[in-house]
């Protein structure tokens, strides 16, 4: 893949057009938007030019969320639309939601009535939920219906369909009765009825207003390809398949890690140096306030500090140690609450089983520190000061850092703010209060 990527720029500058779009054509649609990553996005929309609409819509859909944005401004709006009106209808309802609304309303009037008005239903929900990521290509028949017809019927349609995992079974109002998987429908005798083939309900149902990281867990859980989407009425809207969810997992993914760094996904889209500062200053100037409040800690304990002078030289250990503790129960937490695994049903369990592993690193760390800081200073009221200080900066940094994404989560904020600046500063006030109050009084 490396040697396909390298070859693309020499093809362009040597004018080698055709037999580079001989090259791309040999390749799968995420290959050519792989080999296009290096590319300027002049090179991109050539290289997008050169191939057939239909590759070309597949490659579109692969392209990073910002290479797409500009590719579709970039591309004539007729090769776009050629584009569009071959995508599955999420895909294009995707495509079709980043354009400008007079460019949007160009393309929908272009790509067809029927094609047109599946993109237009898609695009009255929101883009997270399960109405946002299904798509409305699916096969669904009546319990009346007998096996051979509904293969004749997957026969006459088979184009539009995509991926076929299972045929939905509805009423007349097209309530959802069941669901046949397609092994089962070619496995059955051509004259017996659909009905008499649907074994139990779906496996899994999405409600169309859920959020996606919810569906995203449930896909999990129920460990399935597929799943039908319904409505209040339980009537059959659409289906989301799995490479959908394995979209919504990278890009929950993406915006976990960059909250935890107290930035935004926004910013590795936007260009110019302010509005990328912009983004960060925020939380950077919740750090700035921390700092101050410890230096007004300092100052207020800044007599007894005096008096014992050796306490200084272990602020930056206390702070360090209990701050990564603080942070690892944080991130233990977040990731717990957006994997499902710590429910509404868990969270004292988990605030208990994360007491008692600070506990245990309390301990351990605490009589360490003192054994080792009374040893060098020779001064063991110095090390039981500065052990008791640390271990119980370790159990209070702990809970911060469990406690916080959970009262986060419970006014509805996203837990993962909490475990970048929040976190980080309020663990560095809490452990130079604990230093300072126990350290003056011991030592």
């Amino acid at each position: 893949m490396t040697s396909t990527v390298l070859n693309l720029q020499p093809l362009l500058e040597e004018g080698r057009e055709n037999e580079l779009a001989g090259l791309l054509s040999t390749l799968h649609p995420a290959d050519v938007a792989e080999a296009l990553s290096p590319l300027d996005m002049e090179d991109t929309i050539k290289v997008m030019s050169l191939l057939d609409v239909a590759q070309a819509a597949e490659v579109l859909v692969e392209l990073s969320e910002s290479s797409r944005d500009q590719v579709t401004l970039g591309l004539p709006r007729d090769k776009l639309t050629q584009m569009v009106a071959e995508m599955d209808s999420d895909d294009a309802a995707d495509i079709v939601g980043d354009l400008s609304e007079a460019a949007a309303e160009e393309v929908l009037k272009a790509i067809g009535d029927e094609e047109s008005e599946e993109v237009r239903r898609l695009l009255m929900y929101d883009e997270e939920t399960a109405g946002g990521l299904m798509q409305l290509e699916l096969v669904a028949a009546s319990g009346q219906d007998t096996v051979a017809k509904v293969i004749n019927d997957i026969r006459a349609a088979s184009e539009d369909l995509g991926d076929l995992t299972s045929i939905y079974v509805v009423d007349q109002a097209r309530a959802l009765q069941g669901e046949i998987s397609l092994k089962d429908l070619l496995l059955a005798y051509p004259h017996e009825t659909l009905s008499q083939l649907i074994q139990k309900a779906p496996g899994l149902v999405v409600r169309v207003d859920e959020d996606q990281k919810a569906v995203a867990q449930k896909f999990r859980k129920y460990d399935v390809r597929s799943a039908p989407v319904v409505d209040s009425q339980n009537r059959l809207l659409g289906r989301i398949m799995v490479d959908d969810i394995i979209d919504v997992v990278d890009e929950e993914t993406d915006k976990d890690f960059y909250r935890l760094a107290g930035s935004s996904e926004e910013e590795v889209y936007t260009s110019g140096a302010i509005k990328r500062a912009s983004l960060r200053l925020p939380w950077l100037l919740f750090n700035l306030g921390g700092g101050l409040v410890t230096s007004f800690i300092l100052k207020y304990f800044e007599a007894s500090f005096q008096k014992t002078m050796a306490l200084v030289a272990f602020v930056p250990m206390v702070m360090s140690l209990s701050g990564a503790v603080g942070s690892q129960s944080a991130t233990i937490t977040v990731r717990g609450l957006a994997t499902g695994r710590i429910g509404q049903g868990l969270i004292f369990r988990s605030l208990g089983m994360e007491q008692k592993v600070s506990l245990v690193m309390a301990l351990v760390f605490g009589l360490a520190i003192t054994l080792i800081a009374g040893s060098l200073r020779s001064a063991p009221r110095l090390g039981l000061a500065v052990g008791l200080s640390l271990g119980a900066a370790i159990l209070v940094s702990a809970f911060l850092g469990a406690i916080t994404p959970l009262f986060f989560r419970a006014i509805n904020v996203d837990p993962a703010l909490a475990s970048g600046p929040v976190v980080t500063s309020a663990n560095d006030v809490a452990a130079l209060m604990i230093y300072a109050a126990i350290g003056s009084a011991v030592a």
